[in-house]
Formats: C-alpha cells, sequence, structure tokens
C-alpha cells in the first residue's frame, strides 16, 4: 500500500502553467502534491486574451492552429470540472494606419498561411474625428485567467492536492530516482513558479528575462468597443462600461507596485486612439515570466532528470500553455518529446555550468 506521504509528482507554483499541469495529470491518474502561496503573481494580472497573428507580417504566430485546437478541448474540459464559465469568445480588431497597410492585410488575408485568421473585408471607425479601417482576426478570445486559477487552485486543495504553503529549496533533498521534501516524497518535481524561478538555485542559470506589465480598468458610457481593439495598446470590454487597456513593457522595474509613469504611458497611447469620457476605476501591475528568445523554458534538469520544470509562458501563456503542458506531460510519462524550441535543452551549451 502507498504512504499517503507518497506521490508521483510534486508541483511548485499555482499560477497559469502549474494549473495546467496539474490538470493534465488529473486526467492521466497521478498522484500529485500542489505548493503554492499567496505571493503577487501575473496570472492575477494578465486580460488572458489570445491573437494567433503577429500583426508585423500579418501571418500566425509559431504552431497557432494546433495551440487553438488544443486550447479548445482542455479549456473546456477545465470548466465542466469546476462548474463555471471561463471562456469567451471575442474578435481582434486592429486599426490600421495607412494604405499601404490595409492592402497588405488584404493581400494576406488571401494566403494560404494566414486566410483562417484574418478576414480580408475591412471594417470601418471613426477614430479621433478620422476615418479609419480596422481588420479583423479570427479564433481569438479570452479566459478569465485570475478566475480561472483561484477556482483550479481550491478545487485541487478540497481534493488534498494542494497546499497553500512557500517551498523552501534549501530542505530540498535529491536522490537518484526520488525527491524527499519534509514528509513529502515523490519520483518526480516539476518547478512551475513564473517570475520567482530566477531564484530557485536548481534553474536560476537560465536566461530569464522578465518583463513588468501596468493594465488599466477604466469606465466609460460612451467608449461603444465591442471587440478587442488593438493600435499600441489593447482595449478589451469587460461589459457594463468596463475596460480593460495595457499593457506596458518594462524590462528594468522588477517591483510588482504599479507605476505612474506607466500609467500615463497607457492614457497617453489610449487618448491617442480615443476620445470618450472615461474615468480610471483600477490599475495593477504584474512580472511577466519571459525568456530571452521569447519561447517557454520546458525540461528536465540536465543533473537531476527526476527534477523538471515548466515556465516561461511570457505574455501568451494562455495561448501556448494548454498544448505545451500536454506534450511536457507525454514527455515525463515516456510518451513524447519536448519541442526542440521550448525545450531548455537548448540553453545548455550556453548557460548552463556543471559544478
Amino acid at each position: 500500500m502507498k504512504n499517503k506521504n507518497d506521490f508521483d509528482y510534486i508541483i511548485v507554483g499555482g499560477g497559469l502553467g502549474g494549473m495546467l499541469v496539474a490538470w493534465e495529470l488529473l486526467e492521466r491518474g497521478k498522484n500529485f502534491l500542489i505548493y503554492c502561496n499567496n505571493s503577487p503573481a501575473s496570472s492575477n494580472v494578465a486580460a488572458g486574451t489570445w491573437n494567433p497573428v503577429t500583426f508585423r507580417k500579418m501571418i500566425p504566430t509559431w504552431r497557432s492552429q494546433e495551440m487553438i485546437d488544443k486550447m479548445l478541448i482542455v479549456y473546456p474540459k477545465i470548466e465542466k470540472k469546476l462548474g463555471i464559465n471561463l471562456l469567451s469568445f471575442i474578435q481582434v480588431e486592429k486599426i490600421l494606419s495607412n494604405d499601404q497597410e490595409e492592402e497588405f492585410w488584404k493581400k494576406m488575408a488571401k494566403t494560404k498561411e494566414s486566410k483562417n485568421f484574418l478576414i480580408p473585408h475591412l471594417n470601418d471607425a471613426v477614430i479621433k474625428g478620422e476615418s479609419k479601417k480596422l481588420g479583423i482576426v479570427k479564433q481569438t478570445g479570452r479566459i478569465d485567467l485570475p478566475k480561472y486559477v483561484e477556482k483550479s487552485q481550491m478545487y485541487f486543495h478540497t481534493k488534498n492536492h494542494l497546499v497553500f504553503d512557500t517551498f523552501d529549496h534549501s530542505i530540498l533533498e535529491i536522490f537518484n530516482h526520488s525527491i524527499q521534501y519534509k514528509s513529502v516524497k515523490a519520483s518526480n518535481i516539476i518547478f512551475a513558479e513564473g517570475t520567482y524561478a530566477e531564484e530557485n538555485p536548481l534553474f536560476s542559470w537560465l536566461p530569464f528575462k522578465p518583463v513588468k506589465g501596468d493594465v488599466l480598468t477604466i469606465e466609460s458610457k460612451d467608449l461603444n468597443v465591442n471587440k478587442i481593439r488593438k493600435k499600441n495598446i489593447f482595449i478589451l470590454p469587460l461589459g457594463e462600461n468596463r475596460y480593460k487597456i495595457g499593457a506596458t513593457y518594462h524590462w528594468s522595474d522588477k517591483t510588482w507596485k504599479p507605476s505612474e509613469k506607466a500609467k500615463l504611458e497607457l492614457i497617453e497611447k489610449f487618448d491617442k486612439i480615443s476620445d470618450c469620457t472615461y474615468k480610471v476605476i483600477d490599475h495593477e501591475s504584474g512580472i511577466r515570466p519571459a525568456t530571452h528568445d521569447r519561447r517557454p523554458f520546458v525540461g528536465s534538469h540536465p543533473k537531476h532528470k527526476n527534477i523538471h520544470i515548466f515556465n516561461g509562458l511570457g505574455s501568451k501563456g494562455v495561448f501556448l500553455g494548454p498544448l505545451l503542458a500536454s506534450e511536457f506531460c507525454d514527455f515525463l510519462e515516456n510518451d513524447g518529446d519536448i519541442h526542440p524550441e521550448v525545450s531548455i535543452e537548448r540553453c545548455l551549451n550556453k548557460y548552463f555550468k556543471a559544478d
């Protein structure tokens, strides 16, 4: 009989990444224990939108259709388990700057690679007294990320899969085929700590490049935007005359405190694409767990094969996470490989120095 303190996996981290891995392991019938605490987390601030197109080239981002197809399997299953609604399908509209950008949009919308994401017909809008064209992106939407994380944590807590406690790396004991943490023994441990991975002595060598982002929530009765509007920033309608405005990208500020400078930056950019009356009702900030090459870090420690990382999902985490978590768990169960573009093996030669 298995000891109640023996697990297949320990997961450290209760944000988007940790919860996605946990749901995958639950579906596979694995026994696991999650450690998470109430430290600030980017998952509690992020807008949770996804957009499969890079606007600079008007082409799909990496593995876009695969990502979307997996998302639309994973998130509805989680909604059913939790008994709540998390997903909303809402189109993205891009404000086009000039005739050349308009023609480029229409041309790319007819190409094989982009036709499933871009609508060729452009919409009209009057913005700041000027006639503008709006390009519409399909297969876009939003997940209520703070709600997803909170409800997932509570679900796993009630099922005795999660404890609210800060993980202490210094007392982790590592053996050839197992790990010991306090009274808990497991075959494997997965670190999904988000921004805090930089402080993990086992993975601090990885080239993380965390980036702070500020987001505003405004109230306006005359903005009248019903899609996710983009032009340097996003405008996300929340309903009841409320909108999220974001987000900034600042690499030098590593504090979680909302920045007055970032607030002014967002207001300036918002005022350039809107002439509505509004008031700011909330200002939040988070630090995205981004990486040097904008690809996540997934894989096993080069020396300890039972110690793993699932991190660096960055600003596209809602979009990337479900497929990568599934492939990661396939790898853990010896049923697949990690894609080389996200495997930490790409960093070994340059960044890892063995003791």
